[in-house]
């Protein structure tokens, strides 16, 4: 029976993966993997090693830590469950170069949810 912790990490690499419309089959080529591999992993059925956990998250470009948001891990306690949506805006968010611009997104936002300026703060 999986590991849970296996069970996340493949759910989370399949969801980067598909969030990056990546397919099974060019991911595997980029680890030197099958694509039939990548299935095992993102079920959970073979557990990832580190250095492949390293490569996947390099490929896909999200920092090695989401690869185990969800599983309870203490060091990752601190973070909130996205939606790939809401995953994609923070990315694009971040991507943003000038300080104004994130806070007019960040007016915008506010706004948008109805909150007021002083309890978005």
């Amino acid at each position: 029976m999986p590991d849970p912790v296996d069970i996340i990490v493949g759910r989370n690499v399949r969801q980067f993966r598909a969030l990056r419309r990546v397919s099974q089959l060019e991911l595997g080529e980029a680890l030197g993997l099958t694509f039939q591999q990548i299935q095992k992993y993102e079920k959970g059925a073979n557990r990832v090693s580190a250095s492949k956990l390293h490569q996947i998250a390099v490929f896909l470009d999200v920092d090695i830590a989401a690869l185990f948001e969800g599983a309870g891990i203490s060091q990752f306690g601190g973070r909130i469950e996205l939606s790939p949506d809401a995953y994609a805006l923070a990315l694009s968010y971040d991507r943003l170069n000038s300080p104004a611009g994130k806070e007019a997104v960040k007016t915008i936002v506010t706004i948008m949810s109805g909150e007021t300026t002083e309890s978005a703060a």
